[in-house]
């Protein structure tokens, strides 16, 4: 099965594109046979470029109030007892998290460097900058993994925030089995909900993808199949509308 996920507002689509930013780190940190350490650093500044905007730091604090406030008025069962304790404890956190704004490196003129050659044609090639180099050559895979993980710290409750938040939104989505014998497939929506997320589940072996595009009254589906495979059933998959 494959999952698709679509964004229905640019508030989803910013926490979506920043999540999968630290997701990209997450996977080469984890790396044991083929960790790039050009990889990360490439990756360092999109997490960068995208967390150190002010607005993001306050849209996350306002979401997790409001989920707070929602689980306030639920049953108080031992699931909502433990979420809206992490949601304390992120909001906290965030309050008092310094994120660092722009490319701002202080006095770190390495990381400056390696900036400035990241933004060029060739990105950071090390044999045009020595200083890289000797870095590479005189550290352990574990070394350089600690150096980002330092580095990374600073982020740590915008990452939290953000894995929350769409956990939250996901065991939200209500999803329906939908069957068609055609590749266009339109989906009412509520125009009174706040509907915040569209998740498309594919059996992989219908070997076809979704283009998904949506308004406030549906959501369009088209299922792009391999002209090379001929349709002769109902193709079948799952659609679920998620929202905060």
């Amino acid at each position: 099965m494959i999952e698709y996920e679509f964004p229905l507002n640019e508030r989803i689509r910013k926490f979506l594109r920043i999540e999968e930013i630290f997701k990209k780190m997450e996977i080469q940190m984890l790396n044991k046979k083929e960790f790039s350490a050009h990889t990360c650093f490439s990756t360092y500044f999109d997490i960068m470029s995208c967390v150190s905007r002010a607005d993001i730091k306050v849209e996350l604090i306002q979401e997790i109030e409001k989920q707070r406030l929602k689980l306030k008025s639920k049953i108080k069962t031992k699931k909502n007892i433990k979420i809206q304790a992490q949601l304390n404890k992120i909001r906290l956190t965030l309050e008092n998290a310094k994120v660092i704004s722009g490319f701002n490196f202080g006095s770190d003129k390495f990381l400056h460097e390696l900036k400035i050659r990241s933004d060029s044609p060739f990105g950071i090639v090390s044999t045009d900058f020595p200083e890289f180099q000797f870095w590479l050559e005189s550290t352990s895979i574990a070394d350089r993994k600690s150096y980002f993980r330092s580095k990374l710290n600073d982020f740590n409750s915008i990452r939290m925030a953000i894995i929350t938040l769409m956990n939250i939104l996901r065991n939200n989505v209500v999803a329906n089995s939908i069957e068609t014998k055609t590749e266009e497939v339109q989906c009412k929506l509520n125009p009174l909900l706040k509907n915040d997320l569209v998740i498309i589940t594919i059996p992989t072996k219908l070997k076809c993808f979704p283009n998904i595009s949506a308004n406030k009254y549906a959501v369009n589906i088209h299922l792009k199949i391999n002209s090379s495979i001929k349709v002769t059933k109902p193709i079948k998959f799952k659609l679920g509308i998620a929202s905060f």
